[in-house]
């Protein structure tokens, strides 16, 4: 009996270790955003946490409206992330520049 206990446990921990490793990172690689319209790339990518208008929301995201970020600030936020906020590195160039103008301009 001992031994189909061990053969089970064996089984089912190397079961579990696949399974943790087909999700490790579930989030599939992007194509590089290299151009677009900031409000376009905010209302696609940044919205949903922060709010359509920078507002905030709850838990999700900080509110971005009125706090006249330094552009570089928000363009290493947006490439590594901080926080809760996941890096966002395939947006870049000139879409990473529009996106952070578009939140600094935020009121």
């Amino acid at each position: 009996m001992d031994k189909w206990v061990a053969v089970a446990f064996v089984v089912l921990g190397g079961a579990l270790v696949v399974f943790l490793l087909m999700f490790q990172n579930p989030r599939q690689e992007e194509a590089p955003l290299t151009t677009g319209d900031g409000a376009a790339i905010y209302t696609q990518t940044c919205a949903a946490c922060h709010g359509e208008r920078g507002e905030g929301r709850n838990e999700l995201g900080n509110p971005l409206r009125g706090r006249a970020l330094p552009l570089a600030y928000i363009k290493e936020v947006v490439r590594r992330g901080r926080n809760r906020m996941p890096a966002l590195p395939h947006i870049q160039g000139e879409a990473l520049e529009n996106v952070a103008r578009f939140v600094n301009e935020l009121r």
